[in-house]
């Protein structure tokens, strides 16, 4: 049995939700998102026994910080710039959804899954291959929802 175009054309936008879900709950929320990628706690250093630590800034003076708070800092960064890469891919399918260029959108899907196989690698290595079997399941359905789309 065979798909019709507009379930296809539906199964893409799909896709364009969860990039979009993906990189909203990333944006809104980076400390959870981060846990549930495996980049959270913040590592511990055995070395010293205080959450202080000092940094020197660009004019050589020297700053207090938390540990903790820098790490909270670099997820947070990290996180946006997942959520920015996610939400950005999911406008595009979006866009080719509208134009309708189903080629378009399932070959963005199938570029898209570069990122997703590196994401599914670092999941499946900071959280176990649970994880990774689940992110990379999501991830061989998205692929085949590519593939319908191009093969249309």
């Amino acid at each position: 049995m065979s798909l019709t175009p507009s379930t296809w054309r539906l199964l893409g936008l799909s896709v364009a939700a969860g990039y979009i879900g993906l990189g909203t709950f990333a944006l809104a929320t980076p400390i959870l998102a981060a846990k549930t990628l495996g980049v959270y706690p913040a590592p511990r250093s055995a070395s010293t026994t205080s959450t202080e630590s000092t940094k020197s800034t660009n004019n050589g003076s020297v700053q207090s910080s938390s540990s903790e708070e820098e790490h909270d800092e670099r997820v947070g960064a990290s996180m946006a710039l997942l959520a920015a890469r996610d939400i950005s891919i999911g406008v595009a399918l979006l866009a080719f959804d509208y134009q309708e260029q189903p080629h378009a959108m399932g070959t963005l899907i199938l570029s898209g899954m570069v990122l997703c196989a590196a994401d599914v690698f670092y999941v499946f290595r900071l959280r176990g291959w649970e994880w990774g079997a689940l992110l990379g399941g999501g991830a061989a359905t998205w692929c085949a929802i590519g593939v319908g789309l191009v093969g249309l």
